[in-house]
């Protein structure tokens, strides 16, 4: 691949977690809620606090963490231990950056996508805990280009708070996660507002990321029983709708001018319609949001992020639109829907401008998330 001339960063890849070292991590009481594979006749089971969730309907568990799985011509993977090694073992990660050309990836945890929404809170949080540390752990073979994203528990503020303090402060959190789906309240509510303030002063950004597979929760499950690329999309892609809309129009941004908000894995050409109709709100009836003060573009320009990855139909008028800014390049590696293997080909090759390429695949993720690029190329 020829060198574009500046490094590429990838904003959202994941690991796949080795889940008995992901257990030995996790605090002894709260160990066995740690998520594990269960064997169910010919199946695997995920177990995690409590609750069994079956393998994604025509997939099995290998499946969701290798790139290209459901498109292979002979599918053999069964279990989760068989998925594709990049995610396991990050040299072999390294390895597939260097042969990609990619400087640094901001690491998410896979399974560990939907454990801050379990219940009851302290269990959320003592699972929460040994993801966390696992997202370390993994990210410590270069910390230079492994940037770990780390998760904190939604069901109690409290906890959600120390959780956050120690993801930064103790195990070097790059920035904090949950899913957008509501769990004690909606995620933009009023119980959260000490949260917000805890993140501005530890200077990373939040972001919401669904996990789609794990236990079926969110937007759109109970209407699409049975076809699961359907709330797939409405856990995806419609739930980072509905909490962009939440933290705009209740206030969050314009009280926390400081913190970074993203929306990953949710795709980037909604932005442009989403904010045009609320800057249109926004200019006609601003006086029914009395906590939404500043232009919602000008706000998504200054502190949002959304991803992509290969070429989205909607791209070039998006990136347009937000004037090359809040748009960042994901891998997805090594989740089996990741777009063209998770290489950043597509759009190098886009007919973005030579500005907006730099901007999509660097300069925009290293100022959201703070990465010092190097000198050169």
């Amino acid at each position: 691949m020829p060198n574009p001339g500046f490094p590429l960063i990838d904003a959202d890849s994941h690991l796949s977690e080795d889940l008995a070292r992901l257990a030995e991590l996790t605090d002894e009481k709260f160990r066995h809620h740690a998520p594990r594979m269960v064997q169910f006749g010919p199946e695997e089971v995920m177990y995690m606090a409590g609750e069994y969730a079956p393998q994604p309907r025509g997939m099995t568990w290998g499946d969701t963490s290798t790139r290209g799985a459901l498109h292979a011509d002979h599918r053999t993977l069964g279990k989760w231990a068989d998925a594709e090694q990049v995610g396991y073992d990050p040299k072999l990660r390294l390895e597939m950056m260097d042969a990609q050309g990619v400087q640094a990836s901001v690491i998410f945890p896979s399974q560990g996508l939907i454990v801050s929404q379990i219940r009851p809170p302290e269990v959320a949080d003592g699972v929460c805990r040994g993801v966390n540390r696992y997202q370390a752990e993994f990210c410590s073979a270069d910390r230079n280009r492994l940037y770990p994203m780390m998760t904190i528990p939604l069901g109690s503020v409290d906890l959600a708070i120390a959780e956050a303090r120690y993801a930064v402060k103790e195990l070097g959190a790059a920035g904090l996660f949950t899913p957008g789906a509501p769990s004690t309240y909606p995620i933009y509510h009023a119980y959260y507002e000490p949260l917000w303030d805890a993140i501005e002063e530890l200077g990373v950004p939040f972001c919401t990321h669904t996990g789609g597979a794990v236990m079926q929760r969110g937007l759109g499950v109970e209407r699409f029983q049975g076809i699961w690329p359907a709330f797939h999309m409405t856990t995806h892609t419609v739930e980072a709708m509905l909490a962009c809309l939440g933290f705009f129009t209740y206030g969050v941004l314009d009280r926390h001018p400081n913190m970074k908000l993203g929306f990953f894995e949710a795709g980037a050409g909604w932005v442009p319609f989403w904010i045009d109709k609320l800057n249109e709100k926004f200019a006609d009836l601003g006086y029914m949001m009395p906590e939404l003060k500043r232009s919602p573009l000008r706000t998504f320009k200054e502190q949002c992020m959304v991803t992509v990855e290969a070429d989205e139909a909607m791209l070039k008028p998006t990136m347009e639109f937000l004037g090359g800014k809040s748009v960042g390049w994901s891998s997805d590696v090594p989740h089996f829907d990741c777009e063209d293997e998770g290489r950043p080909d597509a759009l190098l090759n886009s007919k973005l401008s030579d500005a907006h390429k730099r901007r999509l695949l660097c300069d925009n993720v290293a100022e959201f998330f703070k990465i010092k690029l190097p000198v050169t190329a």
